[in-house]
């Protein structure tokens, strides 16, 4: 098998732990499950391995220290800081406009993943992981695609009881969670809002009669009150990436709300899956909700698994070496 190191220094708020995970970034999903293999190491700051639990391979962590981060991001040598770094088959990392090295030894494919698209190549990321196809134009030659995954039930699961709607998210101004507050308490229909409220003044639309603000959930309490809602609203505003919360609403049978931006526009099939919100159209969007086919909701969900997530992962991974071993 091939082994990896995987570098998160820590430009986001990511958390590796698989039960116990408090913050959710885009390189954790990928870094909680990959550790659980033998030959997948990865390094991140301290705080990023705060919440494992027995289950979550701390053998396969490694801490960096601020300095070390400090000393990387500027360009200097990794395998100054890493003695065994040629022992690798593959670096991946996460990060725009970073290479890694000035005079690096490591002469194996530096694996730039999942990149937003624009200009985030470098000379010495020898590829890109890509997933969505609107970016490969950016890349040339030099991308190769990948899933994210989220937990997805394995076999579809009806559920009777839905009513309300659900959002659980930062709520940050690209997040226009207050749009969705307001239609709730315009029209009577129950609203429950959950997750870190940063900056943003949802609190002046929660009523508490119609509109409900449940603070910080566990994974189990947001898998609970996303099975009972109608309607699930990611009202996002930018071109998002991926959506995780999108993936885990699907999987439940839970069709979702959002604009037409991003990702979503290669993901959601208005009125199958979801349904695309113009500011102007929620009541008939809920309405329509409470009769969607949550089969479908779930087939929608179920190729980005995290099983297909690894799968493609390690099949560009393999696909990388190859290239890489028959180019020398």
């Amino acid at each position: 098998m091939l082994k990896i190191a995987c570098f998160d220094l820590g430009y986001a708020e990511e958390d590796y732990a698989i039960t116990n995970a408090k913050k959710y970034g885009g390189g954790a999903v990928v870094g909680r499950y990959f550790k659980q293999l033998d030959n997948f190491h990865l390094y991140a700051p301290e705080k990023s391995f705060q919440n494992l639990n027995q289950e979550d391979r701390r053998e396969n962590c490694f801490i960096l220290p601020q300095e070390a981060m400090d000393y990387i991001k500027q360009g200097y040598p990794i395998d100054s800081l890493i003695n065994n770094i040629n022992d690798y088959d593959i670096i991946l990392h996460g990060h725009t406009h970073f290479s890694f090295t000035r005079t690096t030894n490591f002469k194996k494919p530096i694996v730039h993943w999942a990149g937003f698209g624009g200009d985030c190549g470098h000379p010495f990321n020898n590829y890109i992981l890509l997933y969505r196809e609107s970016f490969a134009p950016h890349y040339g030659e030099k991308h190769k695609y990948v899933k994210i995954g989220k937990h997805v039930p394995k076999d579809f699961q009806k559920n009777d009881q839905r009513d309300g709607v659900f959002q659980c998210t930062q709520h940050v101004q690209v997040f226009d969670t207050i749009s969705i507050a307001k239609e709730c308490i315009k029209y009577g229909i129950k609203g429950y809002f959950a997750g870190p409220i940063r900056d943003y003044p949802l609190m002046d639309f929660i009523d508490n009669k119609n509109t409900f603000y449940l603070g910080i959930l566990s994974e189990q309490e947001k898998l609970d009150y996303t099975k009972k809602a109608a309607l699930y609203t990611l009202p996002l505003t930018w071109d998002v990436a991926f959506n995780q919360s999108a993936i885990e609403a699907n999987g439940l049978g839970t069709p979702i709300l959002t604009r037409k931006v991003g990702w979503f526009n290669e993901y959601v099939k208005d009125g199958v899956n979801g349904f695309f919100y113009d500011g102007n159209n929620f009541i008939d969007i809920y309405n329509k909700a409470k009769n969607i086919d949550q089969k479908a909701c779930w087939l929608s969900a179920k190729e980005y698994s995290i099983e297909e997530m690894t799968k493609t992962f390690y099949k560009a991974f393999e696909e990388i070496h190859k290239e890489w071993y028959n180019s020398i």
